[in-house]
Order: structure tokens, then sequence, then C-alpha cells
């Protein structure tokens, strides 16, 4: 009887190492995206981020909350999102060419200033703190800049934003924002991380935000 029972023992801790093994080598979700730092500046024309959506580098002071976004929201803001262990759902409904309404960035060598406007569309940190409210929210979102062409006013566009607003109630740090010029319809990005979808994956997208979700560089109760 004794020998059955320590068989048993040997057999279920094999099994839970087995199991912790699969668990903790598995590739994490997603590819590895080098930091490009994390620099307070107020436009970021000029700043060559290492992917499109970004994933770390210059960005506001100011940082948008969860939820889903009706506009699009400047890179500068939802970086700073992404410090705070944000994950950030893009959506692109349009594949065509944004026709000039947001111009390439190119890298210079001279490094973003604090006190820079460039004037260009997005680029520019337009909300400002009040008092301790350093972050908005799809509610009080910065004014629009760039109107959404008409294919994210379609109906399988307004389709595709029911399905991702979904996972904003998987977790707290979780946003939802249209994007021009992406090459999937789809980007997941935490900080440091993207990965990129043709169309929704509720199992991969379910994995990005429990692997990232509030693992960003800087710590923060909200």
């Amino acid at each position: 009887m004794k020998k059955i029972i320590w068989a048993a023992v040997i057999i279920f801790f094999l099994a839970v190492g087995y199991w912790l093994i699969r668990e903790y080598t598995k590739p994490l979700p997603g590819e590895a995206v080098a930091d490009m730092g994390r620099q307070h500046v107020t436009d970021i024309f000029g700043v060559n981020y290492n992917s499109n959506p970004p994933t770390s580098g210059s960005h506001f002071a100011v940082w948008a909350k969860s939820g889903v976004y009706d506009r699009f929201i400047s890179d500068g803001y939802l970086i700073h999102s992404m410090e705070h262990g944000y994950v950030v759902i893009w959506y692109d409904c349009s594949k065509v060419p944004s026709g000039g309404l947001i111009r390439p960035v190119y890298a210079h060598d001279e490094p973003a200033k604090e006190s820079t406007d460039s004037g260009e569309l997005l680029m520019h940190m337009k909300a400002t703190p009040q008092g301790d409210m350093s972050w908005f929210t799809p509610e009080n979102s910065p004014e629009v800049e760039i109107e959404l062409p008409e294919s994210f006013k379609s109906d399988a566009c307004k389709a595709l934003v029911t399905g991702l607003a979904e996972f904003t109630k998987m977790a707290q740090r979780v946003i939802v924002v249209p994007r021009l010029n992406m090459d999937t319809q789809i980007a997941l990005t935490a900080w440091g991380r993207v990965d990129k979808l043709d169309s929704v994956d509720k199992e991969r997208i379910e994995a990005f935000i429990k692997a990232y979700h509030n693992r960003g560089p800087e710590q923060t109760v909200e």
C-alpha cells in the first residue's frame, strides 16, 4: 500500500514539474522591440520610433486612460500609457493611404526638446495637466485633429470596434484606439512588445493582455 502511495506522490510531483516547466519556458506573446527610453517631451515630431505602432520612447507627460477612443490619439499619450502598464489595441479600418493627412516622421540628429511645438498634427501635446490630473479618458479626450476617414465609419468597422471593446472588460488598463497606416488591421502593444493580427483572434489577444497588463516600467496606482 505504501508503495502505491509513494508512486502516486511521485507521479503527482512529476506532473506538476512538467506543467511548471512548460508554462515558464513557452514563448511570450508578440515580438520584443528595443526600449527607446522614457523621456518626457511636449512634441514628438522628428522622433523616429522603431516600430509601428511604437512601444516605447519619448512621450508626453499626460497619458490616456483605459477605454474605447473614437478619434486618433497621439502616440505621445499612448506611449506614456504603456509605460504605466497599459495594453493598447490599435485598429485600422482603412488599408489605403491616408492622403497625406499624417506626415511621415523622420529621424533628426538633435533630440526632441521640452519646449518645442512643430505645429504638426498629432505631434504636439494638446492636453495639459490640471492639478493632480495628468491623464484623460475617452469622455474628455484631446480635440480632434484629424477626422476619421469614411472607412472608419462603416458598419464593418463599427462591428470590429464593438468586438474589440469587450477586451477592455478583461483588465483595468486596456485601450482601444484607431490608427492609420498599419501593416495589419489590428496591432497589440505593451511596453517593448508588439503583436500584429490580420483579424480578431480572441485567444491571442487575451494571452497578450494577460502577459503584459500592468507590467510597464513605471508602476502606478490608478
